[in-house]
């Protein structure tokens, strides 16, 4: 079991079929220059556990915001539907906390959508708490 953060298009290829189960919407032609745009705009990265072949991945960056600090934020964390239950999400998670600590953040966080109750009792146990209500308006 490895975990790496994706530095080339290969890397970030083989996290594209377990994020697609989460976020459908993405193409994989386009999906190397997406995450090259938005590891040149908002420092994103690509996080990803092996275990003959990509179990888990991870989107994150780490930004700061004046009320709080550094933080470490977790866009997207997604075990492929068939090996959840496994193990492999707690510790990526783990992995996670671990960055953030050696990067120097007071805060890990994520948004996770309302309906995603089985992720947000993960959450829980990990010892993550329901910190706010986030808000969104579509504008196109």
């Amino acid at each position: 079991m490895e975990i790496k953060i994706a530095e080339n298009e290969a890397e970030i290829l083989s996290c594209f079929d377990v994020l697609q189960e989460l976020r459908p919407h993405l193409c994989k032609e386009k999906f190397v220059a997406t995450i090259g745009k938005l590891a040149a705009t908002t420092n994103f990265k690509l996080v990803y556990l092996t275990d003959s072949g990509v179990k888990a991945v991870a989107g994150i960056r780490i930004s700061e915001w004046l009320y709080s600090g550094r933080y470490l934020e977790i866009e997207d964390l997604i075990t492929t539907q068939s090996e959840r239950s496994k193990g492999y999400g707690g510790i990526l998670f783990d992995w996670l906390h671990d960055y953030a600590i050696t990067h120097h953040c007071d805060q890990l966080r994520l948004v996770s959508g309302v309906a995603r109750e089985s992720a947000h009792r993960f959450y829980l146990r990990k010892g993550m708490i329901f910190e706010a209500k986030y808000f969104s308006m579509n504008i196109k």
